[in-house]
């Protein structure tokens, strides 16, 4: 039973892209992560079978975007007032990287008046 089960997360697994932008913190890298500590023996691995029959059927609705199919966005605009892109931008781990940056810059710089006081 398990080989199904492993199967199954393999199909899952190659609906599942990698976003090279998240390094780290991609939600595709972690699922492969799990299956890879779960799976060490590939089909042979003794798995909780209902756990993991849970866990394919939530991730593959987020896949298939079920919940986008069954309620179609009708405006195009975000909460943030940004587009696709720049949500996608934002989330990126280069534009993390650049926020924390500043950030480290601005608690350095007002240290540092702090102490010419």
């Amino acid at each position: 039973m398990s080989t199904n089960v492993f199967r199954n997360v393999t199909l899952l697994l190659s609906k599942w892209p990698l976003d090279a932008s998240k390094k780290g913190r991609d939600i595709g890298e972690h699922i492969r992560q799990k299956v890879a500590n779960s799976f060490t023996h590939g089909e042979a691995s003794k798995v909780d079978i209902p756990q993991w029959s849970k866990f394919i059927e939530h991730l593959g609705n987020i896949a298939n975007n079920k919940s986008l199919i069954k309620h179609p966005r009708t405006l195009k605009s975000t909460a943030t007032g940004l587009s696709v892109e720049d949500c996608k931008q934002i989330v990126s781990t280069d534009f993390l990287r650049c926020v924390q940056g500043q950030e480290s810059f601005k608690n350095l710089s007002s240290s540092t008046k702090k102490n010419a006081d």
